[in-house]
């Protein structure tokens, strides 16, 4: 019993600084995204240029997502015995990758108003990030649920 109460708070607090951190990052994509083409031209330390940001910002954005979703999805399957193993953990996936998905949609539709070009390849891109993102989630909070059950034996 102590151990799923361990581990309900860490995931109760993933869940709170998943929250934080992609309410910051949809902020910072959105500005960076509606900005003018010239001004993001000055910025060629990605590599693959304007796919491999995309990717690399939407990564990041779905680690926050993923943590984010997580703490809703355990509540829904908290009867499982073992939280390792349980397939609770596929639903802030599932979550992730279609508001992730929503939002640069969304985003490339409104690049249009700002004399940007909307690019399907750009969603492509968000999505392949948003995967890599919720593999990146998926194994940070294995860790971390193994390390607090370790601590609490």
């Amino acid at each position: 019993m102590e151990n799923k109460n361990s581990t309900s708070i860490i995931l109760y607090r993933m869940s709170v600084l998943g929250i934080v951190c992609s309410i910051i990052l949809i902020g910072v994509i959105s500005y960076v995204s509606l900005i003018s083409s010239e001004r993001l031209d000055s910025v060629n330390f990605i590599p693959f240029d304007d796919k491999g940001a995309h990717m690399l910002a939407y990564a990041i954005l779905g680690v926050f997502l993923y943590f984010s979703f997580v703490r809703i999805s355990f509540t829904l399957h908290h009867q499982n015995k073992d939280i390792l193993t349980s397939n609770w953990i596929i639903l802030p996936s599932v979550f992730t990758l279609v508001s992730g998905v929503i939002i640069g949609t969304i985003l490339e539709f409104i690049q249009k108003t700002v004399e940007r070009e909307f690019d399907i390849y750009d969603i492509v891109a968000d999505g392949l990030g948003l995967l890599v993102g919720c593999a990146i989630g998926y194994y940070v909070l294995q860790a971390v649920i193994k390390i607090a059950i370790a601590r609490n034996r």
